[in-house]
């Protein structure tokens, strides 16, 4: 059996390990390393091969990296295929390999492609960037030199380490997002701009640091709104304490503690606005605008649902709301008894026991009412007519009110009026007035309510002033019956029967 042939392949080193671009290299050093890479191996390999396959490698190379990685890939390896078959076995043994070493160099070219294009690797870790490139060049060679599982055993390795390489500029990147969030929270504003100055040292255009990092400018201006707002609240000012955090909220709304100063605030204005209106309700209660009182009140309870002070304030602004309508009516129903109007003395006091009937004046006043008005009535019917005081029993009547309305004092001048003129009526008719009667002496006399006079021709007597009814009567004459009133100075009345039956 011959011995095996040494596999040919053409001399480009694997892509995105030592001849991809870097951020360090220009597009012409790039081309120049190339070059030269390729005269070195044209002296270890067949001349004829790499004439062969030299110029395409020059169009590849200079394409787009990153748009044609994966056909670098595939041409990389097709290039690196003997150009012998080998035995079947064997073939398929080595094709493994290389596509593993291939899956290795792949992960290692995307790690490579964050740390370079997302991560700024050259601010913050280029020298074990550097040691781990080298990683990746052993790999290469060995690639190269169809050693394909040291080859994945090299670029595993370096795939490793540059993992770790990554998760150690996260882990200072998060580090530096939670050392500015805590300055931020600090107001320091110094410790805040390193914080997120690091962080997009690590990760360049992140947006979370490039907010942080403006938000850390505006902490001296947010410590002394804070001020301002603390000054408001100790001279009670909470409309400059509002308007200080609507400042700060415009100014930076994650402002830390923010949220649980404006709570705080709002229930500083919540405990104001009760208390105002409690102070104004209890004022309006004094001064008896029980609308208005009633009105605070009311909106303290919106505040405070419940509240005894409220409470307290409302039911004392209806009581002193009654008082005051009791009170009114009180003295309409007095000045109406004052002027005599005695019927509207009493409408008052019954709309007094319609909104209390314990209201004992009321009670009093109409029962009171009642008893006047009686005397009242009975009074203006003997004023109305006095005559019928010829009566005795209308005269005790009369005589029982007078005595009555002597006792009632403070009634106003319209009833002392009346009891004067009644006073007056009943002295005149308490004193009899003499009364002389002529007749025929034949007719039979008699005064009802008086008695039989008899027959005469004049009789004289006494008598109480008023009405008087004769009665006159003669055999074979028609009765005569007359009224008479007795008054001063009257003259004789004859009283006889002269119509024949």
């Amino acid at each position: 059996m011959e011995p095996e042939t040494p596999l040919k392949i053409t001399p480009t080193s694997p892509p995105l390990s030592s001849d991809r671009p870097t951020k360090n290299l220009s597009s012409s050093e790039r081309k120049f390393g190339l070059r030269w890479l390729v005269v070195v191996l044209v002296f270890g390999v067949a001349g004829i091969f790499v004439f062969l396959v030299l110029p395409e490698l020059v169009r590849e190379r200079t394409s787009d990296m990153r748009s044609s990685r994966d056909n670098e890939r595939e041409a990389f390896v097709e290039q690196t295929k003997d150009s012998e078959e080998l035995a079947p076995y064997a073939n398929l043994e080595r094709e493994k390999a290389r596509e593993e070493a291939t899956v290795e160099l792949a992960s290692f070219v995307e790690l490579q492609e964050i740390l370079e294009e997302e991560m700024n690797i050259d601010a913050w870790g280029t020298n074990e960037y550097e040691r781990i490139k080298e990683l990746a060049s052993v790999a290469d060679r060995y690639f190269v030199e169809n050693e394909y599982p040291r080859a994945m055993e090299a670029y595993r390795t370096a795939t490793s380490e540059l993992e770790k390489l990554i998760d150690d500029g996260r882990a200072q990147y998060t580090k530096s997002i939670s050392n500015g969030q805590v300055a931020l929270d600090r107001r320091d504003e110094d410790a805040a701009t390193i914080a997120y100055q690091r962080a997009l040292m690590i990760i360049p255009d992140d947006p979370i640091a490039t907010n942080g990092l403006a938000r850390a400018t505006l902490l001296p201006r947010i410590s002394t709104l804070f001020r301002e707002f603390d000054r408001s609240l100790l001279r009670s000012d909470l409309k400059r304490a509002r308007t200080k955090l609507d400042e700060l909220h415009d100014l930076d709304p994650a402002t830390k503690g923010l949220a649980e100063t404006f709570a705080n605030l709002v229930e500083l204005e919540s405990e104001a606005r009760y208390n105002r209106f409690v102070s104004e309700g209890f004022e309006a209660l004094q001064n008896k605008r029980f609308d208005e009182a009633t009105s605070s009140f009311d909106q303290a309870l919106e505040l405070k649902p419940g509240d005894p002070v409220a409470i307290d304030g409302l039911n004392q602004t209806k009581q002193n709301r009654l008082l005051m309508k009791l009170d009114r009516l009180r003295s309409t129903a007095e000045l109406a008894k004052t002027e005599g109007r005695w019927a509207d003395a009493a409408a008052a006091y019954d709309r007094a026991l319609l909104l209390d009937r314990s209201v004992r004046y009321a009670r009093d006043g109409r029962e009171d009412l009642r008893a006047l008005i009686a005397m009242i009535k009975t009074m203006d019917r003997y004023l109305d007519d006095p005559h019928i005081l010829s009566l005795d029993e209308e005269y005790a009547k009369a005589k029982k009110t007078h005595t009555a309305a002597t006792d009632q004092t403070g009634r106003g001048p319209t009833f002392d009026a009346k009891k004067s003129e009644f006073r007056t009526l009943m002295d005149r008719a308490g004193k009899p007035l003499p009364l002389v009667l002529v007749s025929d002496s034949i007719t039979e006399v008699s005064i009802y309510h008086i008695g039989r006079l008899g027959t005469f021709e004049r009789h004289e007597l006494n008598l109480r002033p008023g009405r008087y009814t004769l009665l006159g009567s003669s055999d074979g004459c028609r009765d005569v019956r007359m009224t008479i009133v007795v008054e001063p100075a009257m003259l004789p009345v004859s009283v006889s029967c002269q119509e024949r039956i």
